[in-house]
């Protein structure tokens, strides 16, 4: 009996290389965190290696919109390493067949499986056209819906989450400035490198601004421009542009001293409050949140039972109070003087003596 691939759902193999690729790329990008600015050199090796990364990213995308161009982009590809892998050994001199068939072996079962799998053929169908596109569009235009309640409890639950994790994607940005590969000034005394459930709000703004107001932006521009490429790049700087603004009202409005940021030594700068470097961070955080975040996750939760999403809904809401009143929320006991930063030290030794015990 012939097996049914048509269900989308059935990745198999393909579910598996995702998750080979996923994880290859996060841990290469965080070992890359180690390499000092001007203490390294890429090799043919190397260069070979991030190359891969960016087709593997790639892939995964295409795999997981069931483009039917992943065959052929995995496929060509597979087939460059093998090439090209081969050609260095031959150039280098130290050509072995049996070596380099073991270096080669992943890409020649990738090569295989897609040139050979009725699977990825039943699966990967979604082809590259103004039909399909109109369809996406579409799909991911109807997840703005402000007037119903599941947009603003979804909006509600990315303020929360994304102030935290934005304080995990500050630090990651910072330890790029502290191994010299990002210009600016590392401070080890940072609160962003304690308390790692210490929620910044700020970046929770910022979700909430790129659901608001820069998808909105995104959808009108992938309407009314038809390519795909011209209303990725307007869509960046609009949200590079935005961002900075909000990071300039709350520099004004929390920072005229320079206590929490000062750009003021970095390249095109306004004012100390805002700079260049930042701009394109914002920008390149922001477009992710309206071009794949935020289309994925609502997505998925629109999978999920309405009763499923309003309990996680509860279940972080007050999560996020909890972290609200332990990290900004001091009680003055009478009696007693004690220092905001010293009743933070207070609550942290709490919990440490408590855990000894």
């Amino acid at each position: 009996m012939a097996r049914d691939f048509s269900d989308p759902n059935k990745l198999g193999f393909m579910r598996f290389l995702q998750v080979v690729f996923s994880v290859n790329i996060l841990l290469t990008l965080a070992l890359s965190v180690f390499l000092i600015k001007e203490h390294y050199t890429l090799g043919f090796a190397d260069v070979l290696d991030y190359l891969n990364l960016i087709f593997e990213a790639m892939s995964f995308w295409l795999i997981w919109q069931r483009k039917a161009a992943a065959r052929s982009l995995i496929m060509a590809f597979s087939l460059f390493n093998i090439v090209i892998g081969t050609g260095y050994s031959l150039g280098q001199g130290g050509f072995s067949p049996f070596d380099q068939m073991l270096s080669s072996a992943f890409d020649v079962v990738l090569f295989l499986y897609f040139l050979t799998s009725r699977r990825a053929k039943a699966v990967l169908t979604e082809p590259f056209t103004a039909e399909v596109k109109r369809d996406e569009l579409e799909r991911e235009m109807s997840y703005y819906q402000p007037r119903t309640w599941a947009f603003w409890r979804n909006l509600i639950m990315y303020f929360c989450v994304f102030s935290v994790v934005g304080h995990w994607m500050e630090a990651a940005y910072c330890t790029l400035i502290r191994f010299g590969i990002l210009p600016g000034i590392y401070d080890p005394a940072s609160q962003i490198w304690s308390d790692w459930l210490y929620p910044f709000p700020v970046y929770g703004v910022g979700a909430v601004a790129c659901v608001l107001l820069l998808y909105p932006v995104k959808n009108f521009l992938e309407r009314h421009i038809g390519s795909r490429v011209v209303p990725l790049l307007i869509s960046f700087v609009a949200n590079a542009l935005v961002c900075t603004l909000i990071e300039l009202a709350m520099g004004l409005a929390l920072n005229m001293d320079y206590a929490l940021w000062d750009y003021r030594d970095m390249f095109c700068n306004f004012m100390g409050q805002v700079c260049l470097q930042n701009a394109i961070a914002f920008g390149i955080a922001a477009t992710l949140m309206t071009w794949v975040i935020y289309p994925a996750v609502e997505s998925g939760l629109r999978k999920l039972p309405s009763d499923v999403v309003n309990t996680a809904f509860v279940g972080v809401a007050v999560g996020f109070l909890i972290l609200i009143f332990l990290y900004y929320v001091n009680v003055v006991v009478p009696g007693l003087d004690i220092s905001s930063d010293e009743a933070g030290a207070a609550v942290e030794v709490g919990w440490g003596e408590e855990d000894a015990a």
